[in-house]
Protein backbone atom coordinates (compact mmCIF):
# COMPACT_ATOMS: atom_id res chain seq x y z
CA UNK A 1 0.00 0.00 0.00
CA UNK A 2 1.22 3.35 -0.81
CA UNK A 3 0.69 6.26 1.61
CA UNK A 4 -0.77 8.54 -0.26
CA UNK A 5 -3.83 10.73 -0.36
CA UNK A 6 -6.64 8.97 -3.14
CA UNK A 7 -6.71 10.02 -6.33
CA UNK A 8 -9.27 13.40 -6.98
CA UNK A 9 -11.72 11.31 -9.85
CA UNK A 10 -10.79 13.18 -13.15
CA UNK A 11 -13.56 14.06 -15.51
CA UNK A 12 -14.30 12.66 -18.43
CA UNK A 13 -12.87 13.92 -21.30
CA UNK A 14 -12.36 13.36 -25.29
CA UNK A 15 -8.63 12.79 -25.94
CA UNK A 16 -6.66 15.39 -26.62
CA UNK A 17 -3.29 16.50 -28.41
CA UNK A 18 -1.42 19.30 -26.25
CA UNK A 19 1.11 20.86 -27.92
CA UNK A 20 4.27 23.37 -26.76
CA UNK A 21 7.32 24.75 -28.01
CA UNK A 22 8.86 22.60 -25.02
CA UNK A 23 7.79 19.38 -22.71
CA UNK A 24 10.12 18.57 -19.95
CA UNK A 25 9.15 14.65 -20.01
CA UNK A 26 12.53 14.25 -17.48
CA UNK A 27 15.57 15.49 -16.83
CA UNK A 28 19.06 14.00 -16.20
CA UNK A 29 20.54 14.69 -13.21
CA UNK A 30 23.81 13.19 -11.62
CA UNK A 31 21.85 10.09 -10.20
CA UNK A 32 19.70 9.60 -13.24
CA UNK A 33 21.99 10.76 -16.50
CA UNK A 34 20.11 8.99 -19.09
CA UNK A 35 16.66 9.83 -18.09
CA UNK A 36 16.73 13.42 -20.05
CA UNK A 37 14.03 14.17 -22.41
CA UNK A 38 13.66 17.64 -23.31
CA UNK A 39 11.32 17.59 -26.03
CA UNK A 40 11.17 20.86 -28.53
CA UNK A 41 7.85 21.10 -30.83
CA UNK A 42 6.22 18.52 -28.35
CA UNK A 43 3.49 17.11 -27.41
CA UNK A 44 1.66 15.00 -24.64
CA UNK A 45 -1.33 13.02 -25.22
CA UNK A 46 -4.35 13.25 -22.16
CA UNK A 47 -7.04 10.84 -22.02
CA UNK A 48 -9.32 10.19 -19.23
CA UNK A 49 -7.05 12.02 -16.78
CA UNK A 50 -3.52 10.19 -18.06
CA UNK A 51 -0.90 10.73 -20.27
CA UNK A 52 -1.39 8.25 -23.36
CA UNK A 53 2.11 9.63 -24.94
CA UNK A 54 4.52 11.62 -24.69
CA UNK A 55 6.80 12.94 -28.19
CA UNK A 56 7.56 15.13 -30.81
CA UNK A 57 4.33 16.52 -32.25
CA UNK A 58 5.40 15.65 -36.09
CA UNK A 59 5.77 11.71 -34.76
CA UNK A 60 3.04 12.30 -32.46
CA UNK A 61 0.51 13.72 -34.88
CA UNK A 62 1.11 11.00 -37.41
CA UNK A 63 -0.17 8.09 -34.89
CA UNK A 64 -2.97 9.79 -33.30
CA UNK A 65 -4.28 12.19 -36.64
CA UNK A 66 -7.08 11.83 -35.63
CA UNK A 67 -7.46 13.39 -32.26
CA UNK A 68 -8.44 17.64 -31.75
CA UNK A 69 -5.03 19.38 -30.53
CA UNK A 70 -4.70 22.20 -28.20
CA UNK A 71 -2.28 24.45 -28.65
CA UNK A 72 -0.16 25.74 -26.01
CA UNK A 73 2.30 28.77 -27.48
CA UNK A 74 5.05 30.20 -25.49
CA UNK A 75 4.56 27.31 -23.00
CA UNK A 76 6.72 24.69 -21.01
CA UNK A 77 4.76 21.45 -20.65
CA UNK A 78 6.45 20.32 -16.96
CA UNK A 79 5.33 17.81 -14.49
CA UNK A 80 3.44 18.80 -11.26
CA UNK A 81 5.73 19.89 -8.56
CA UNK A 82 6.24 17.54 -5.75
CA UNK A 83 6.35 19.67 -1.62
CA UNK A 84 7.92 16.49 0.29
CA UNK A 85 7.40 18.28 3.94
CA UNK A 86 5.16 20.44 5.09
CA UNK A 87 3.56 21.50 8.27
CA UNK A 88 -0.08 22.91 6.84
CA UNK A 89 -1.83 23.17 10.34
CA UNK A 90 0.86 25.79 11.43
CA UNK A 91 0.12 28.29 8.32
CA UNK A 92 -1.54 30.92 10.49
CA UNK A 93 1.74 30.58 12.75
CA UNK A 94 3.75 33.56 10.12
CA UNK A 95 7.18 33.65 12.60
CA UNK A 96 8.73 34.22 9.03
CA UNK A 97 7.01 36.97 7.44
CA UNK A 98 8.98 39.51 8.97
CA UNK A 99 12.29 37.99 8.00
CA UNK A 100 11.70 36.89 4.38
CA UNK A 101 15.06 36.25 3.54
CA UNK A 102 16.71 37.10 5.84
CA UNK A 103 18.15 34.54 8.77
CA UNK A 104 16.86 35.32 12.43
CA UNK A 105 17.91 32.95 14.75
CA UNK A 106 21.20 31.79 14.17
CA UNK A 107 20.82 28.06 14.76
CA UNK A 108 19.38 28.20 17.71
CA UNK A 109 16.34 26.44 16.83
CA UNK A 110 15.57 25.29 20.25
CA UNK A 111 14.26 29.78 21.03
CA UNK A 112 12.67 29.21 17.54
CA UNK A 113 10.39 25.96 19.06
CA UNK A 114 9.94 28.58 22.55
CA UNK A 115 9.00 31.19 19.84
CA UNK A 116 6.42 28.58 18.24
CA UNK A 117 5.08 27.60 20.75
CA UNK A 118 4.28 30.51 22.51
CA UNK A 119 2.09 31.86 19.29
CA UNK A 120 0.36 28.64 19.07
CA UNK A 121 -1.11 29.21 22.42
CA UNK A 122 -1.59 33.19 22.09
CA UNK A 123 -3.59 32.04 18.79
CA UNK A 124 -5.53 29.59 20.68
CA UNK A 125 -6.24 31.87 23.85
CA UNK A 126 -6.95 35.02 21.66
CA UNK A 127 -8.58 33.58 18.69
CA UNK A 128 -12.61 32.76 18.60
CA UNK A 129 -13.18 29.11 17.07
CA UNK A 130 -9.70 28.82 16.64
CA UNK A 131 -9.41 25.51 14.89
CA UNK A 132 -11.57 26.39 12.65
CA UNK A 133 -9.56 29.37 11.68
CA UNK A 134 -6.39 27.59 11.51
CA UNK A 135 -7.69 25.03 8.70
CA UNK A 136 -9.24 27.58 6.84
CA UNK A 137 -5.73 29.41 6.56
CA UNK A 138 -4.22 26.20 5.92
CA UNK A 139 -6.54 25.40 2.94
CA UNK A 140 -6.02 29.17 1.55
CA UNK A 141 -2.34 28.26 1.75
CA UNK A 142 -2.76 24.37 0.09
CA UNK A 143 -4.67 26.44 -2.39
CA UNK A 144 -1.67 29.12 -2.98
CA UNK A 145 0.74 25.53 -3.86
CA UNK A 146 -1.52 24.26 -6.36
CA UNK A 147 -1.83 27.42 -8.16
CA UNK A 148 1.82 27.65 -7.97
CA UNK A 149 1.53 23.70 -9.36
CA UNK A 150 2.28 21.86 -6.52
CA UNK A 151 0.24 18.42 -7.57
CA UNK A 152 1.35 16.40 -4.02
CA UNK A 153 2.27 17.42 -0.73
CA UNK A 154 3.53 15.71 2.23
CA UNK A 155 1.73 16.96 5.26
CA UNK A 156 2.88 16.93 9.17
CA UNK A 157 0.93 17.47 11.84
CA UNK A 158 -0.27 17.08 15.76
CA UNK A 159 -3.59 17.37 15.54
CA UNK A 160 -6.11 15.02 13.89
CA UNK A 161 -8.28 17.48 12.67
CA UNK A 162 -5.43 18.06 10.45
CA UNK A 163 -6.34 15.20 8.38
CA UNK A 164 -8.79 17.34 6.74
CA UNK A 165 -6.83 19.73 5.04
CA UNK A 166 -7.08 19.19 1.65
CA UNK A 167 -10.11 18.12 1.22
CA UNK A 168 -11.93 18.02 -2.28
CA UNK A 169 -8.71 20.61 -3.68
CA UNK A 170 -6.95 19.84 -6.38
CA UNK A 171 -3.49 19.07 -4.59
CA UNK A 172 -3.27 15.70 -3.01
CA UNK A 173 -2.13 15.46 0.70
CA UNK A 174 -0.91 12.61 2.29
CA UNK A 175 -1.26 13.57 6.13
CA UNK A 176 0.96 11.68 9.00
CA UNK A 177 0.08 12.33 12.32
CA UNK A 178 3.35 13.36 14.40
CA UNK A 179 3.89 11.73 17.25
CA UNK A 180 6.31 12.71 20.36
CA UNK A 181 7.54 10.95 23.81
CA UNK A 182 10.40 11.47 25.38
CA UNK A 183 9.99 10.81 29.04
CA UNK A 184 7.82 7.49 30.67
CA UNK A 185 4.23 8.98 30.72
CA UNK A 186 4.53 10.76 27.19
CA UNK A 187 5.82 7.29 25.54
CA UNK A 188 2.90 5.83 26.96
CA UNK A 189 0.06 8.16 25.61
CA UNK A 190 2.34 8.33 22.43
CA UNK A 191 1.70 4.64 22.35
CA UNK A 192 -1.85 4.42 23.40
CA UNK A 193 -2.68 6.88 20.28
CA UNK A 194 -0.78 4.95 18.18
CA UNK A 195 -3.12 2.15 18.81
CA UNK A 196 -6.15 4.22 18.45
CA UNK A 197 -4.59 5.48 14.75
CA UNK A 198 -4.34 1.90 13.28
CA UNK A 199 -7.08 0.11 15.09
CA UNK A 200 -9.09 3.09 13.26
CA UNK A 201 -8.61 1.87 10.18
CA UNK A 202 -11.50 4.26 8.16
CA UNK A 203 -8.92 7.10 9.46
CA UNK A 204 -6.63 7.20 6.05
CA UNK A 205 -3.87 8.26 7.74
CA UNK A 206 -0.58 7.04 9.50
CA UNK A 207 1.68 8.34 12.13
CA UNK A 208 5.34 9.11 12.06
CA UNK A 209 8.25 9.94 15.33
CA UNK A 210 8.84 13.84 15.00
CA UNK A 211 12.78 13.45 15.36
CA UNK A 212 15.40 11.30 17.07
CA UNK A 213 15.69 13.67 20.18
CA UNK A 214 12.06 14.19 20.76
CA UNK A 215 10.86 10.26 20.56
CA UNK A 216 12.08 7.00 23.16
CA UNK A 217 13.65 4.55 20.88
CA UNK A 218 10.12 2.07 22.22
CA UNK A 219 7.84 4.67 20.25
CA UNK A 220 10.02 5.10 17.14
CA UNK A 221 10.46 1.37 16.55
CA UNK A 222 6.46 0.83 17.46
CA UNK A 223 5.37 3.44 14.98
CA UNK A 224 8.10 2.38 12.11
CA UNK A 225 6.97 -1.29 12.79
CA UNK A 226 3.31 -0.39 12.38
CA UNK A 227 4.00 1.86 8.89
CA UNK A 228 6.08 -0.72 7.15
CA UNK A 229 3.32 -3.55 7.87
CA UNK A 230 1.51 -0.96 6.02
CA UNK A 231 3.44 0.13 3.50
CA UNK A 232 3.73 3.97 4.93
CA UNK A 233 6.29 5.81 4.35
CA UNK A 234 8.04 7.09 7.96
CA UNK A 235 8.86 10.72 7.56
CA UNK A 236 11.60 11.89 10.37
CA UNK A 237 13.37 15.36 11.02
CA UNK A 238 17.14 14.29 11.01
CA UNK A 239 20.24 16.42 12.21
CA UNK A 240 18.12 19.36 11.39
CA UNK A 241 20.60 20.99 13.79
CA UNK A 242 23.97 21.56 15.64
CA UNK A 243 22.10 21.45 18.96
CA UNK A 244 20.43 18.02 18.37
CA UNK A 245 23.67 16.30 17.18
CA UNK A 246 25.56 17.35 20.48
CA UNK A 247 22.50 16.14 22.72
CA UNK A 248 22.57 12.63 20.71
CA UNK A 249 26.35 12.84 21.01
CA UNK A 250 26.91 13.80 24.27
CA UNK A 251 23.44 14.35 26.46
CA UNK A 252 24.42 18.20 27.18
CA UNK A 253 23.66 21.46 25.74
CA UNK A 254 20.70 23.73 24.81
CA UNK A 255 18.78 20.80 24.26
CA UNK A 256 18.79 19.00 27.63
CA UNK A 257 17.98 22.81 29.36
CA UNK A 258 14.79 23.14 26.65
CA UNK A 259 13.51 19.92 27.44
CA UNK A 260 14.36 20.58 31.40
CA UNK A 261 12.51 23.78 30.67
CA UNK A 262 9.45 21.73 29.12
CA UNK A 263 9.16 19.19 31.79
CA UNK A 264 9.79 16.66 28.73
CA UNK A 265 13.40 15.25 30.86
CA UNK A 266 12.75 12.07 33.07
CA UNK A 267 15.79 10.53 32.18
CA UNK A 268 13.78 7.36 30.52
CA UNK A 269 15.67 8.39 27.22
CA UNK A 270 19.22 7.19 27.31
CA UNK A 271 21.77 9.33 25.67
CA UNK A 272 23.22 7.35 22.20
CA UNK A 273 26.31 9.04 21.81
CA UNK A 274 26.31 9.05 18.54
CA UNK A 275 24.60 11.42 15.22
CA UNK A 276 21.49 11.46 14.73
CA UNK A 277 21.52 9.19 11.72
CA UNK A 278 23.63 6.45 12.92
CA UNK A 279 20.96 6.03 15.83
CA UNK A 280 18.59 5.94 13.89
CA UNK A 281 20.27 2.91 12.23
CA UNK A 282 20.44 1.50 15.37
CA UNK A 283 17.19 1.21 16.14
CA UNK A 284 16.69 -0.53 12.68
CA UNK A 285 14.07 2.13 11.38
CA UNK A 286 15.92 3.30 8.11
CA UNK A 287 14.66 1.79 4.53
CA UNK A 288 13.16 3.05 1.55
CA UNK A 289 10.35 3.98 3.31
CA UNK A 290 12.02 6.32 5.93
CA UNK A 291 12.28 9.85 4.49
CA UNK A 292 14.63 12.00 6.08
CA UNK A 293 13.94 15.42 6.85
CA UNK A 294 16.45 18.60 6.62
CA UNK A 295 19.96 16.29 7.03
CA UNK A 296 21.98 19.06 7.51
CA UNK A 297 24.57 18.22 9.98
CA UNK A 298 25.82 14.76 8.79
CA UNK A 299 29.16 12.96 8.38
CA UNK A 300 30.21 11.04 5.41
CA UNK A 301 30.11 7.66 7.08
CA UNK A 302 25.99 8.75 7.78
CA UNK A 303 25.60 9.47 4.03
CA UNK A 304 26.97 6.07 3.27
CA UNK A 305 24.51 4.30 5.31
CA UNK A 306 21.26 6.05 4.39
CA UNK A 307 22.25 4.96 0.85
CA UNK A 308 23.11 1.54 1.67
CA UNK A 309 19.42 1.63 3.59
CA UNK A 310 18.02 3.64 0.63
CA UNK A 311 16.62 5.94 2.65
CA UNK A 312 15.17 8.80 1.22
CA UNK A 313 16.23 12.54 1.97
CA UNK A 314 14.07 15.75 1.90
CA UNK A 315 15.55 19.54 1.91
CA UNK A 316 13.87 22.28 3.08
CA UNK A 317 16.36 25.33 2.26
CA UNK A 318 13.99 28.35 2.88
CA UNK A 319 13.69 27.14 6.45
CA UNK A 320 17.37 26.24 6.72
CA UNK A 321 18.17 30.31 5.79
CA UNK A 322 15.35 31.06 8.02
CA UNK A 323 16.22 29.58 11.11
CA UNK A 324 20.42 29.86 10.15
CA UNK A 325 21.05 25.77 10.60
CA UNK A 326 23.15 25.88 7.87
CA UNK A 327 23.40 23.93 4.03
CA UNK A 328 22.83 20.34 3.63
CA UNK A 329 25.77 18.71 2.00
CA UNK A 330 23.68 18.41 -1.72
CA UNK A 331 26.58 17.43 -3.70
CA UNK A 332 27.61 14.08 -1.37
CA UNK A 333 24.15 12.96 -1.12
CA UNK A 334 24.35 12.34 -4.79
CA UNK A 335 27.86 11.35 -5.18
CA UNK A 336 26.46 7.83 -3.12
CA UNK A 337 23.53 7.89 -5.21
CA UNK A 338 20.73 9.98 -3.21
CA UNK A 339 18.31 12.48 -5.10
CA UNK A 340 16.91 14.09 -2.27
CA UNK A 341 13.42 15.78 -2.40
CA UNK A 342 12.70 19.36 -1.79
CA UNK A 343 10.58 20.30 0.69
CA UNK A 344 9.30 24.26 2.01
CA UNK A 345 8.49 23.25 5.80
CA UNK A 346 5.52 25.81 7.56
CA UNK A 347 5.64 29.50 7.70
CA UNK A 348 6.38 28.76 11.40
CA UNK A 349 9.92 29.19 9.40
CA UNK A 350 9.70 29.56 5.62
CA UNK A 351 8.03 33.07 4.53
CA UNK A 352 6.98 31.80 1.04
CA UNK A 353 6.13 28.35 0.74
CA UNK A 354 7.11 28.02 -3.04
CA UNK A 355 8.56 24.93 -4.49
CA UNK A 356 9.77 27.50 -7.35
CA UNK A 357 11.74 29.63 -4.53
CA UNK A 358 13.01 26.15 -3.14
CA UNK A 359 14.41 25.13 -6.08
CA UNK A 360 16.11 29.24 -6.17
CA UNK A 361 17.70 28.92 -2.91
CA UNK A 362 19.07 25.70 -3.50
CA UNK A 363 21.26 26.95 -6.47
CA UNK A 364 21.50 30.06 -4.50
CA UNK A 365 23.04 28.17 -1.89
CA UNK A 366 25.20 25.62 -3.94
CA UNK A 367 26.22 27.15 -7.25
CA UNK A 368 27.31 23.92 -8.87
CA UNK A 369 24.21 21.88 -8.72
CA UNK A 370 22.71 21.62 -12.21
CA UNK A 371 19.52 22.64 -13.38
CA UNK A 372 18.37 19.35 -13.94
CA UNK A 373 19.44 18.07 -10.80
CA UNK A 374 17.49 20.81 -8.96
CA UNK A 375 14.27 20.52 -11.32
CA UNK A 376 14.41 16.60 -10.72
CA UNK A 377 14.55 17.13 -7.32
CA UNK A 378 11.57 19.03 -6.81
CA UNK A 379 9.50 16.79 -9.35
CA UNK A 380 10.66 13.01 -9.61
CA UNK A 381 13.01 12.94 -6.35
CA UNK A 382 9.57 14.02 -4.49
CA UNK A 383 7.43 11.24 -6.00
CA UNK A 384 10.02 8.58 -5.10
CA UNK A 385 10.43 10.27 -1.78
CA UNK A 386 6.54 9.67 -1.08
CA UNK A 387 6.32 6.47 -3.47
CA UNK A 388 4.06 7.98 -5.58
CA UNK A 389 6.50 7.70 -9.05
CA UNK A 390 4.46 5.31 -10.76
CA UNK A 391 1.76 8.29 -10.89
CA UNK A 392 3.72 11.25 -10.87
CA UNK A 393 7.23 13.09 -11.00
CA UNK A 394 7.56 12.98 -14.92
CA UNK A 395 5.49 13.36 -18.10
CA UNK A 396 5.40 9.27 -19.02
CA UNK A 397 2.54 7.24 -20.78
CA UNK A 398 0.79 5.55 -18.27
CA UNK A 399 0.99 8.57 -15.54
CA UNK A 400 -1.68 10.99 -14.15
CA UNK A 401 -1.63 13.65 -16.51
CA UNK A 402 -0.86 16.53 -14.10
CA UNK A 403 0.52 18.70 -16.33
CA UNK A 404 2.20 22.57 -15.86
CA UNK A 405 2.25 24.83 -18.55
CA UNK A 406 4.79 27.70 -17.22
CA UNK A 407 5.25 30.78 -19.04
CA UNK A 408 8.79 30.98 -21.69
CA UNK A 409 10.19 33.79 -22.40
CA UNK A 410 11.04 34.75 -25.75
CA UNK A 411 15.19 34.08 -24.99
CA UNK A 412 14.30 30.31 -23.86
CA UNK A 413 16.10 28.66 -27.29
CA UNK A 414 17.00 25.31 -25.51
CA UNK A 415 16.31 22.56 -22.82
CA UNK A 416 19.25 24.12 -21.01
CA UNK A 417 17.87 27.50 -20.71
CA UNK A 418 14.39 26.23 -19.97
CA UNK A 419 15.75 24.64 -17.03
CA UNK A 420 17.93 27.63 -16.09
CA UNK A 421 15.00 29.82 -16.08
CA UNK A 422 12.69 27.47 -13.86
CA UNK A 423 15.26 26.30 -11.29
CA UNK A 424 16.33 30.51 -10.35
CA UNK A 425 13.19 32.28 -11.54
CA UNK A 426 11.54 31.12 -7.92
CA UNK A 427 7.96 32.42 -7.05
CA UNK A 428 8.03 35.33 -10.10
CA UNK A 429 7.24 31.60 -12.60
CA UNK A 430 3.87 31.97 -14.46
CA UNK A 431 2.45 29.00 -14.53
CA UNK A 432 -1.35 27.43 -14.80
CA UNK A 433 -2.37 23.79 -14.96
CA UNK A 434 -3.38 21.98 -18.32
CA UNK A 435 -6.44 21.23 -18.19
Amino acid sequence: MVNQAEPHPAKKKQAMIHRAPWVVADVSSEIYKNAGNIIDDGAVIVSDGSIKAVGKFKDIIKEFGGYPIQEHECRVLAPALINSHSHLELSHLDLAEPCRDQTKYEGDITQWIRDLLKARDNFSRDTSDAEKQALSNSNQVLREMAAEGVGFVGDIGNSLASRAIGQDQQTEVCFLLELLGLTKESEAKSLARLGEVFAGESLGISCTAHAPYSATPVLIRAIKENGDRRGHIFSIHVAESRQEVEFLQTGTGQFLDFLYERGAWDSTFKVPGKGAVQYLESLGVLNEKTLCVHVVHVENEEIETLALRKAKVCLCPGSNRFLGLGKAPVTEFLAHGILPALGTDSKASNAVLSIWREMRLLREDHPGLSPATVFSMATRGGAEAWGIDSALGTLESGKRARILKVNCQSSMHSGKDILEYMTTAGESVQVEWVE
